[in-house]
């Protein structure tokens, strides 16, 4: 469908030297918060801090063919294909939770669309999965192949001709709020609150910030945060960051 000529991939990283300007001379960049189109090729030919002009990405989506599912006691491993490479996405299994229910939406060989945390481990890249959705429309995948398209061509931009890299439908939490309670939202917006901190927000403190009625309620909306893929748990279970 498309080769690696026909995305710019430059050697070992998201974007070749010549398109990053003077960034490098900056100093520090920030990381890059918003969710970041890529080919798996992005994420695998590079052994550094994947990079979108000058800024590291670490929160991505991809979009390509479930080839093989794996599962163990603690995690699910999904290997998914596009026509760039191949990548593992992985899936922590909580310790109350039936492994059977969270790959039962997915199928060998259909296309999915993940949205992940690059992680490294025994020098092999792979994702850690906070959301990931089956194709309804193959019309998704030439989307996703523009998108990345996009960002490219904007990352080549000086930095004063740039509004935004990254497409705005490409904001996981923002393109589903609609959807959600004003209680939900409410949880969410407290966690995303706390995302600068190194391992977000513990429970407690969610339980101390939100409004009062909803505090019964804050396990259950939580839990269907979680599973939606709009937050995440970070260094325990009772500690959250929003994606």
């Amino acid at each position: 469908m498309w080769n690696e000529s026909s995305v710019g991939l430059g050697g070992g990283g998201f974007l070749d030297d010549s398109t990053q300007g003077d960034t490098s001379k900056k100093g520090p960049q920030s990381n890059e918060k918003t969710i970041v189109p890529v080919l798996i090729k992005h994420i695998t030919s590079t052994t550094g801090d994947l990079q979108l002009a000058g800024r590291n990405v670490n929160i991505v989506s991809i979009v390509g063919i479930l080839i093989n599912i794996e599962q163990d006691t603690t995690k699910i491993s999904f290997t998914v294909q596009d026509d760039t490479g191949t990548i593992t996405a992985v899936k922590w299994i909580e310790a109350d939770k039936n492994p059977a229910e969270i790959n039962c939406s997915m199928e060998v060989n259909t296309y999915v669309r993940v949205y992940g945390l690059i992680r490294t481990q025994n020098n092999q890249r792979h994702l850690l999965i906070l959301r990931m959705l089956p194709l309804e429309d193959l019309n998704e995948l030439t989307c996703h192949f523009m998108e990345v398209m996009y960002v490219i061509l904007r990352a080549k931009k000086p930095a004063e001709e740039r509004e935004s890299i990254v497409p705005t439908n490409n904001s996981l939490t923002d393109n589903t709020m609609s959807g959600m309670s004003r209680e939900q939202i409410a949880v969410l917006e407290v966690v995303r609150s706390a995302n600068e901190a190194e391992c977000g927000i513990e429970k407690r403190d969610i339980l101390v910030k939100v409004p009062k009625h909803i505090i019964p309620r804050v396990d259950e909306i939580l839990e269907f945060l979680l599973c939606e893929g709009h937050i995440y748990t970070t260094s325990s279970e009772d500690f959250f960051k929003a994606t």
